[in-house]
């Protein structure tokens, strides 16, 4: 009879909800003293999420279900906690600026469109936030180069799954139907030039494709034999040309590139020409198929770009901070800049959604990891970071891929604060060798006094 009661006295659908948000508490905390007793376990647990789990697979947040934390983001808030606590933590500049974005986020709620800057803000926070601080934790819970290895081994295993797509033309993840607005968006297939593209899991081939490119350069760094590095490369490679995303292929090539070029820790110079032969023999074997697809696309693809070019008009509509003046929702509820529904670039949707402060921070931040590269003291993650600059300019972060991407650049932070703090103390054993015994005394006395 309560129960009766009760069920007539909330919604069907309110109650749907009530009780899978119970059931994913309980498996929550089920699953939080599990992993809590091994990094190692939480964070393979995470990437296989990320790999394998549709982005239409999360849970509605809010009193409508009208805010949506997906399983990626929902997994990865659970593992931040049972990596915690965390002793050896220092703060980064590029901490500083991931805490003045959500600073910027939140000032936005409190100029004008606060209802378009809360699905931004919460965005930002779910997607984003969650996704660097896992990044920043992992490594000081879990050696890098173990890391590494995960991702190479659960992105090889979607790639394989993505050839196994593409020839059978069968996505198994669609089948996972879920009656939400994420599935309607992400749970169908799309086509190129009539040809079936690739996307996993991850709801689009771009996003696929782009998430293929961050795990190149890490994969390359695993603790792995070289064969074994080189034949998952190679078939993260074809997957990507699969895609056949033209932003994922590049930055798989200019992820591939860079890493030869640059990590000379992880690759020796031996190992560098035969990648760079077997990069040249696959480009040349499946060069035709890629121009005989983009051929046939013609105008989707050429409209596609010149799309892209036109949201440069929206720059003279970035406010300093928050919500561009362009902003405005319709009677359904989209969001539009201008005539633009879409803004295929993540770059100026910054601009246009935090301010040009924001934007500009940003800008800095990639063009230190450039000089980082450059001068050859960058750390994989930080090259897999620096080659999405061309995706971040013409693709905007969607699904898994916004979070994998900011889990590299939590781990870009990570590794490049360790390599630093690594360095200096390599410095001073090499200063306190080559000095005096008496001289090094006296420093001591001194520092002590």
């Amino acid at each position: 009879m309560f129960v009766t009661i009760v069920h007539a006295a909330i919604s069907g659908p309110t109650l749907d909800r009530t009780l899978v948000a119970a059931a994913g508490l309980i498996a929550g905390v089920a699953a939080f003293f599990v992993l809590r007793r091994s990094p190692k376990l939480a964070v393979a647990v995470w990437i296989v999420v990320l790999c394998f789990v549709p982005v239409w697979v999360g849970l509605g947040i809010g009193f409508n279900g009208n805010y949506y934390l997906p399983a990626a983001s929902a997994a990865a808030l659970l593992i931040i906690v049972a990596l915690l606590p965390i002793h050896s933590f220092r703060f980064s500049l590029l901490d500083g600026l991931v805490l003045m974005l959500v600073v910027f986020g939140l000032t936005s709620l409190l100029a004008e469109s606060p209802t378009i800057a809360i699905g931004f803000a919460f965005s930002l926070v779910t997607y984003f936030i969650i996704g660097y601080v896992l990044g920043r934790l992992a490594p000081l819970r879990v050696d890098p180069s173990w890391i590494y290895g995960a991702i190479a081994i659960a992105f090889s295993v979607v790639s394989v799954f993505v050839v196994i797509e593409f020839f059978a033309g069968w996505n198994p993840f669609v089948l996972i139907r879920v009656n939400n607005s994420m599935f309607s968006i992400w749970g169908t297939l799309q086509e190129r030039g009539g040809i079936l593209r690739a996307e996993g899991a991850f709801g689009h081939s771009i996003a696929l494709g782009s998430s293929l490119a961050i795990a190149i350069p890490l994969t390359l760094a695993a603790r792995f034999p070289l064969l074994l590095r080189g034949a998952m490369v190679l078939l993260m490679l074809f997957a990507t040309v699969l895609t056949f995303s033209r932003v994922g292929m590049i930055g798989a090539l200019l992820g591939l590139v860079l890493s030869i070029v640059f990590m000379r820790d992880a690759i020796s110079r031996r190992s560098r020409i035969i990648l760079t032969t077997c990069i040249a023999i696959v480009s040349a074997v499946l060069f035709p198929l890629v121009t005989t697809v983009f051929d046939d696309a013609g105008a989707e693809a050429a409209g596609s770009a010149a799309y892209r070019s036109d949201l440069l008009s929206l720059l003279g509509s970035m406010n300093i901070v928050g919500v561009a003046d362009s902003a405005r929702r319709d009677s359904t509820g989209q969001v539009y800049f201008g005539n633009f529904r879409s803004i295929d670039s993540q770059l100026i949707l910054t601009g246009l959604s935090s301010g040009l402060i924001a934007l500009g921070m940003i800008v800095v931040a990639l063009a230190v990891g450039i000089v980082l590269v450059v001068i050859r003291r960058a750390t994989p993650a930080t090259i897999a970071v620096v080659a999405q600059i061309p995706a971040l300019a013409t693709v905007a972060l969607i699904t898994q891929y916004s979070v994998f991407l900011w889990f590299a650049v939590g781990l870009a932070a990570s590794t490049q604060l360790a390599q630093r703090g690594g360095a200096d103390a390599d410095e001073d054993a090499t200063i306190a060798h080559r000095r005096p015994p008496r001289e090094l005394a006296a420093s001591v006395n001194e520092r002590g006094a």
